[in-house]
């Protein structure tokens, strides 16, 4: 589902209000924040940050370092074997592991990044996206 933020300006730095399931909403948390009808904001759509790091290529580079300083010259050449493809599965093993272990610390991200798309003031954001409004299944939220 699309979430959306707003702040003053799309350059900002940080953005004021959201996440938000809708266009109105962010409207709604502008005007209670003493928003004017007629007061520009910047929209933005949220894209949630996931962890996907290679995980792979640190341990990889880690173990040869490691053993290196271990053994030295003996461990030259240790893992020149595992390719991208390797370091693809090592990966797909590692990085649920991580998720996971995120998810019971109670440390999942919450942070996202926000991709600006409009300067409005807040009546015309609503104007602009009145059809999409209009449209919206019954129960459902607009976008």
């Amino acid at each position: 589902m699309k979430q959306y933020a707003w702040s003053r300006h799309s350059d900002d730095e940080l953005w004021y209000g959201g996440p938000c399931d809708s266009i109105r909403e962010c409207v709604e948390e502008a005007q209670g924040e003493d928003y004017e009808m007629d007061d520009t904001f910047a929209l933005g759509l949220i894209e949630r940050y996931e962890v996907n790091y290679d995980f792979a290529q640190d341990i990889v580079e880690r173990l040869c370092e490691d053993a290196w300083d271990e053994v030295g010259e003996a461990s030259d050449g240790w893992l020149d074997s595992a390719k991208r493809p390797e370091l693809d599965r090592l990966n797909e093993k590692i990085l649920p592991i991580v998720r996971e272990w995120l998810k019971e610390i109670h440390e999942e991200p919450s942070f996202y990044k926000v991709l600006p798309f409009e300067e409005c003031t807040l009546a015309e954001a609503l104007a602009l996206h009145k059809d999409k409004t209009a449209n919206a299944p019954k129960g459902g939220k607009d976008n």
